[in-house]
């Protein structure tokens, strides 16, 4: 069986590391810009993508991780992106959730849950097709 392409977008290595371990059932390529996400998810067409909302240049804010959100979307509706961020105020969930993403997942980061979570993202995103 083939694995499903996970691309993870986060700027902390520790966390892209983390998450690369913890999904090895993907294939799981990361990225840490939105130049850099933007680049393999065009390359990779990966159905799933977990995209963290602090990245640089505005790691205090949430505006690259959005303005990544409309990109994606706007190239491949069909992809289920999960928000996974330290930013976990009720608006930004929302404004995700609301703007297209398949859920919010707050770090610090359970693998468990958020395998849960991709596994259930995975399936809606079958279905779909």
């Amino acid at each position: 069986m083939i694995s499903p392409k996970l691309l993870i977008i986060d700027d902390d290595p520790g966390i892209r590391a983390q998450l690369k371990w913890g999904f090895d059932s993907y294939e799981v390529i990361t990225a840490d810009s939105r130049e850099k996400a933007i680049e393999l998810f065009v390359t990779h067409k990966p159905p799933l993508v977990t995209l963290d909302l602090g990245l640089p240049p505005d790691t205090e804010g949430t505006s690259e991780g959005f303005a990544i959100l409309y990109a994606l979307l706007e190239k491949a509706p069909e992809t289920k992106v999960i928000v996974v961020s330290a930013s976990n105020e009720k608006i930004n969930s929302q404004k995700a959730i609301i703007n297209g993403a398949y859920d919010f997942y707050p770090k610090p980061i359970n693998i468990d849950q958020l395998k849960s979570i991709l596994e259930k993202a995975y399936i809606s995103y079958t279905s779909d097709k």
